[in-house]
């Protein structure tokens, strides 16, 4: 057998990842899959949180400090991403990418082109996206059920009744221990209000017709931004009255992804506007801590005239960048990977990745696959994790098509089940209701659609983000947070607005719409 071919890389740590017998993302049964199978060797050289930031700050510096770059390494943040494109250090790989990746991975790229344009350059690819289904990624509302059901309430389908359960959940006992100690609601708004999957809360400002932090269309059709349109006056109002009634937390501005999860794992949330993976991660905290304990997804409310935005996520997870200075061996080996992972949509094999998953997403047993921990050694573990990408493959038409049809009880023949193979469901799994809950979930989101609101603007950032957008973030924030904890008047919001404009943000505008018109074909 020939030697493998090392491709370096350096890992971001998902916080729900888990290993067993000795592994890490170094060393695991993926990556020794892939060098005994594929005679690709990916080799880590260092790893760092995600969820905390470290990872990209950590990306950050060895860009700047003009360390060597790793062969191929997942950036999930435009704007880190968007420093590796200017500083020329990365492979242009739009030609690399005809060249060398498989029709099928080109097939399920062809399904979203928008996904390209964070990662262009001069009408060049930088990078390639990771891409996923977008349906899913919209917030729905996961309601404690046990409290709903001990309390004899029903899911909020507007605000007034929503402000109903709210105020049921802190103020009558529904966790039965006789304490004051439930929040109604939490969402993460620490630094930023965009970019929370779990305790999402661009859904309430949705509730008074606005999305902050994301550009949209107005009337008009021209892109505006969400963060200064008069709604969000509105829901800055609403908020601020959440917090003096206790029914967020007290410390809210201080919620971010890990705070959220850690209150909802110990049970004292009731509700969270999150995506459809939720009840996978963090509710199976939840239900782990509490075998009675149960988040059921339910369609957002609406608000006071009827109005229902919510954010949508972009196609993709984020993007693998390529060092310029990688061998041609190097990349060849990459693109025998990733083509190797893509081969599994072209097979009727829901056992394609058997040799690595069986003992770790489940276990095969006198022809039976089992996914519980008490038949797995170990316990059980998701080996996408372990992946250079980190999270599911995807080909976005027909990974949609087969988790609908697994959400209205259809039977999934093998060609459906393929598309999950690489996440190791390799069948119908009934022991598994997190997974089972995430479908239905995805299903409740298609309820919504018209109040979906994308981010229209993928371009890399304008010239005057670069000179002031920070500045215009921290002053945003400020502001907002001011407000809500009553340390500004609510007519704040207006001045806000005013400077904001004058700031930089009508020449924001303006760069954000000429950027729109030119991948529109608009002269």
């Amino acid at each position: 057998m020939e030697q493998p071919v090392t491709l370096t890389m350096v890992r971001g740590e998902d916080p729900s990842a888990k290993f067993k017998n000795g592994e890490s993302y170094a060393d695991n049964v993926h990556t020794r899959w892939a060098r005994d199978t594929l005679g690709v060797n990916l080799k880590t050289l260092w790893s760092a949180p995600l969820s905390d930031g470290t990872y990209d700050t950590k990306l950050k510096l060895m860009l700047s400090s003009g360390d060597q770059l790793p062969d191929v390494l997942v950036s999930t943040q435009n704007d880190t991403t968007s420093r590796f494109v200017e500083s020329g250090k990365v492979l242009n790989v739009g030609k690399a990418f005809d060249q060398y990746a498989s029709s099928t991975w080109k097939a399920a790229m062809k399904e979203v082109p928008s996904a390209w344009e964070p990662f262009m350059k001069d009408g060049e690819k930088y990078a390639i996206p990771i891409i996923r289904p977008t349906m899913g990624t919209q917030p729905v509302l996961w309601i404690r059920q046990d409290w709903l059901d001990k309390l004899h309430l029903k899911a909020p389908t507007n605000l007034e009744e929503l402000e109903m359960v709210m105020d049921a959940f802190v103020n009558r006992d529904p966790d039965g221990n006789g304490k004051k100690d439930t929040l109604a609601l939490d969402f993460g708004m620490k630094e930023q209000l965009s970019g929370y999957p779990i305790g999402n809360i661009l859904w309430i400002f949705g509730l008074f017709g606005a999305i902050p932090e994301r550009w949209y269309p107005d009337e008009n059709g021209q892109l505006q931004y969400g963060s200064v349109q008069p709604g969000i006056k509105q829901a800055l109002s609403k908020i601020k009255e959440w917090k003096n009634k206790g029914y967020i937390a007290n410390d809210i501005a201080l919620h971010d992804f890990n705070k959220v999860t850690e209150g909802i794992a110990s049970g004292e949330v009731g509700m969270v506007g999150s995506e459809s993976w939720f009840s996978e991660y963090p509710g199976s905290m939840t239900l782990a801590n509490n075998p009675t304990a149960r988040y059921t997804p339910y369609p957002l409310p609406k608000g006071e005239n009827g109005e229902n935005l919510r954010s949508v996520g972009v196609p993709y997870s984020g993007a693998i960048l390529i060092s310029k200075d990688i061998s041609k061996e190097a990349m060849q080996a990459f693109f025998h990977y990733m083509n190797a992972l893509y081969e599994v949509y072209e097979t009727q094999d829901p056992l394609y990745f058997q040799a690595y998953q069986d003992g770790y997403d489940f276990k095969i047993q006198d022809g039976k696959v089992y996914f519980d921990n008490e038949h797995i050694p170990g316990g059980r573990v998701q080996t996408m994790k372990y992946s250079l990408i980190g999270s599911l493959l995807s080909f976005p038409s027909r990974d949609l098509e087969t988790t609908l049809k697994m959400a209205r009880g259809e039977t999934l023949t093998n060609k459906d089940l393929v598309t999950s193979a690489f996440g190791g469901l390799v069948c119908n799994d009934t022991s598994n209701r997190t997974e089972e809950t995430s479908s239905k979930a995805v299903l409740i989101s298609m309820v919504q659609t018209d109040a979906d609101v994308r981010e229209y603007f993928q371009g890399p950032a304008t010239a005057t983000m670069k000179i002031r957008n920070a500045w215009l973030k921290k002053m945003q924030m400020d502001t907002f947070i001011e407000i809500i904890y009553g340390n500004r008047p609510l007519e704040s919001f207006d001045a806000f607005v005013h400077k904001w404009r004058s700031s930089g943000g009508d020449e924001i505008t303006e760069e954000v719409n000429e950027w729109y018109r030119s991948v529109q074909g608009i002269k």
